[in-house]
């Protein structure tokens, strides 16, 4: 499944919507959109609004946190949004809640930034 992308440019920071399934054929298409969006901002503050996907495998996993990683090169930083159940399971047994911050809206995350 293809993914579709929303960039929103807020005040600091940059809100990238996404709708789809984060899996094996699609993190290259997510890899080269958020790297478009990163090479054009000087400090890459990046929200990634993740409530339209559906299902993220370990490939996903490991895209989102070289785009975390991405983002610190940059003197940013990417924070993740997100409500679903089934999304939030797999970064508790994955450990991945240590490691990025989450939020349930994007209000919520953009307040980070301010």
């Amino acid at each position: 499944m293809d993914l579709s992308f929303d960039n929103q440019k807020k005040d600091n920071h940059i809100v990238l919507a996404i709708t789809g399934e984060i899996d094996l054929y699609s993190v290259k298409q997510l890899k080269e959109h958020v790297s478009q969006v990163i090479e054009q901002e000087r400090e890459a503050r990046i929200i990634m609004d993740l409530n339209n996907v559906k299902y993220i495998d370990s490939t996903g996993l490991g895209i989102l946190i070289g785009i975390k990683r991405r983002c610190a090169e940059k003197a940013g930083e990417l924070v993740l949004v997100f409500e679903s159940e089934r999304i939030s399971n797999l970064f508790n047994i994955t450990g991945l809640h240590n490691v990025f911050a989450i939020y349930k809206t994007v209000d919520e995350a953009a307040a980070k930034f301010k």
